[in-house]
């Protein structure tokens, strides 16, 4: 059942076994398993079913440090969260990713990778992609191309991409269970405690008209954005300090990926464009999206002592945005979503009638991407940051609508992010070059060891870190079942507890975590 806060007379009595905070897509996730599981599961949310400006605002926060784009951009609050507006692509995290690196401090997880393979494995079905080819082997032998190998410091590999992005839609049927129950206009703005202080007594929610309530269950998972998180966490109370906000690793060593275009590609004839187009253009196979990219070997990391990080070579057009736009009409008609289609959007689609016939001839025909003839190559590179981050989030002294004290996000790239990509741009130099392919024109900047300080980076909208992950309260905020350190009931299940962050989309990783939460509450038995 899916009832509103606004309407706060029509709020059922529901007693829940499990309230999860955030219906994105690792609520929407949690709450699927559990449910399955024969769990009785409260889902509160902040927005409404559509996207509506006025609660957009809570989203503002204060900025300082690194030049940014503006970080409320990548974040919405809705039923489906960030799920109704990402693209829907997907990567597992690496093995070094989950271990320590000996030249990077703090680097690893509590929980090796093969911990995650099953729940990764679930994660594939519940986005979808159940039928998806396993192995980037298996993508080109299906295009009949051997695996584009240019240096041994470089490894090919493929992205993934949910045919249905938007997981509110893949759950349609969960959402109308009857042991769930959906409150929106819910806003998370404390987590008062049991007289034992062990324990979290509820949920307090407000609407924007007034309404507050208080939501109990018998356990509490928080899974809102890395933001949200931390912004919750770090409210005061008028009881006093609250356990976990004397723990020093909350709201320290914030982490994004850096997104940043490093270099142009130059073809050096024709048939070489070609060739680059074959090795790095988005490959289409049976109804399912595979994007090739390079990254640098985990044996070149150590030898360079640098972080984890990769790149695409992406062809931006002057008519990149249009291309986008109609795509995204397209996508939205063959899935039947027409509330998100406008007369202005189909209009479009009419006029481009011949753009699109090309688009669809490399689709059908070629299986790839088409590439625009006056398009620009470049260098894309998705760099990690490190796990002791100089990055933070604090809170502010302005408030939002709600009373909430906003957040306060100071972001920073370090010496060692930027001598990552200056290494990988110019291991990408040298292979591209030697090869013939193209001459590559490094950014400028690359050649100053500060030439960072200044760029305005792309962030990704990866927000990770805050809640490190850890065994004991002396190295992170949740334990490795997520649960948080002195708290017997309470969970945190967002990107915020990843102790390090690679170079991978994260949000495969957080529905594995996920999936894997769920068993485990589902297992565990509720505090009396």
């Amino acid at each position: 059942m899916i009832c509103d806060l606004s309407q706060s007379d029509s709020i059922p009595v529901f007693e829940a076994d499990v309230c999860i905070v955030g219906a994105g897509a690792a609520g929407l996730t949690l709450a699927a398993e559990l449910v399955s599981q024969g769990q009785r599961v409260l889902l509160l949310e902040s927005g409404g079913r559509e996207l509506e400006e006025k609660i957009q605002q809570l989203n503002q926060i204060e900025k300082s440090g690194q030049p940014q784009k503006a970080p409320h951009l990548g974040r919405f609050r809705q039923l489906g969260g960030t799920a109704k507006r990402w693209g829907g692509q997907i990567l597992e995290m690496y093995d070094e990713d989950f271990s320590p690196r000996g030249w990077i401090p703090s680097s690893g997880w509590p929980i090796a990778k093969q911990v995650l393979h099953a729940f990764y494995a679930r994660a594939l079905r519940a986005g979808g992609l159940s039928r998806v080819l396993a192995t980037d082997v298996e993508v080109w032998q299906q295009l009949h191309r051997p695996v584009p190998q240019l240096d041994d410091n470089l490894v090919s590999y493929c992205t993934r991409w949910c045919p249905e992005p938007d997981l509110s839609r893949v759950y349609r049927e969960m959402l109308q269970s009857p042991n769930l129950c959906i409150v929106l206009h819910a806003t998370a703005c404390a987590m008062p405690l049991n007289p034992d202080r062990a324990s979290i007594a509820g949920v307090l929610c407000r609407d924007l008209v007034g309404n507050q309530k208080t939501f109990c269950a018998k356990k509490y998972v928080l899974c809102l954005g890395m933001l949200e998180t931390i912004q919750l966490l770090l409210q005061p109370m008028p009881s006093g300090q609250l356990p976990w906000q004397s723990n020093g690793w909350l709201g320290k060593h914030v982490q994004s990926h850096i997104d940043y275009n490093a270099a142009r590609l130059i073809p050096t004839c024709s048939a070489n464009r070609v060739k680059l187009q074959q090795y790095f253009s988005n490959i289409y196979l049976q109804s399912r999206k595979y994007h090739p990219k390079l990254r640098l070997s985990a044996e070149a990391q150590s030898d360079k002592q640098i972080l984890s990080i990769a790149g695409a070579v992406t062809c931006i057009s002057p008519v990149e945005l249009e291309v986008r736009q109609l795509k995204s009409t397209a996508r939205n008609l063959l899935r039947g979503n027409f509330s998100a289609i406008r007369l202005s959007h189909l209009i479009r689609v009419v006029r481009q009638i011949p753009l699109l016939a090309r688009l669809g001839i490399g689709y059908l025909i070629h299986n790839r991407a088409h590439w625009y003839a006056d398009g620009t190559l470049w260098l894309r590179v998705h760099c990690e940051q490190e796990p002791l981050s100089a990055s933070s989030i604090t809170l502010s002294s302005e408030r939002d609508a709600l009373g909430m004290f906003r957040s306060h996000l100071d972001w920073h790239v370090s010496p060692l992010e930027w001598k990552t990509i200056q290494s990988f741009a110019a291991t990408v130099k040298t292979a591209f070059e030697a090869a013939g392919l193209a001459t590559v024109a490094l950014q400028p900047e690359l050649l100053r060891e500060d030439g960072f300080r200044d760029v305005i980076f792309d962030d990704s909208y990866h927000w990770m870190g805050g809640t490190r992950m850890s065994v004991s309260a002396d190295d992170g905020v949740v334990d490795p079942n997520l649960k948080i350190h002195g708290i017997d009931n309470a969970y945190v299940c967002s990107t915020s507890v990843f102790p390090t962050s690679g170079f991978s989309n994260p949000t495969h990783t957080l529905l594995a975590l996920a999936i894997r939460l769920a068993d485990h509450l589902a297992e565990t038995k509720p505090n009396v």
